[in-house]
C-alpha cells in the first residue's frame, strides 16, 4: 500500500464517526490521529502538526467553530487545511465557520 505524506486530525465527538474516518483514511496510507472535542483538537494540532484538520461543529467543551478560531490563532498551524464535515447546514453555521478560518464545508 502507498504511503500518503499528509497527516491528518479527525475531530469529532462521535466516536463510530471517528473510527469510520481513521479506518478509511489509514487504509489509505494516512496518517491520522483522532480527538473527541475542540480542546483536544487544539492541544493534538499543536502536538501533531497534521496538514489537513477534519472538524465537526457540534462538540462537547469547545465547539468546532471555536477550535478553528483557536487553531488559526496559532503560528505553525496558520497554513493547514480546516475542513468541516458537519450535518448542520444552515447557512449561519457555515459563514461562522468560514469566518473562522474554514477552508471548506462540508454537510
Amino acid at each position: 500500500m502507498k504511503k500518503n505524506t499528509a497527516k491528518i486530525l479527525v475531530v469529532d465527538d462521535d466516536p463510530e464517526i471517528v473510527e469510520i474516518l481513521k479506518y478509511n483514511l489509514s487504509n489509505s496510507g494516512f496518517e491520522v490521529k483522532v480527538a473527541f472535542n475542540g480542546v483536544q483538537a487544539v492541544k493534538k494540532s499543536k502536538k501533531f502538526l497534521p496538514d489537513i484538520v477534519l472538524l465537526d461543529v457540534m462538540m462537547p467543551e469547545m465547539n468546532g467553530i471555536e477550535a478553528c478560531k483557536e487553531i488559526r490563532n496559532i503560528d505553525s498551524l496558520k497554513k493547514i487545511q480546516i475542513i468541516f464535515l458537519s450535518a448542520r447546514g444552515e447557512d449561519y453555521t457555515q459563514i461562522a465557520a468560514f469566518e473562522a478560518g474554514a477552508d471548506d464545508y462540508i454537510n
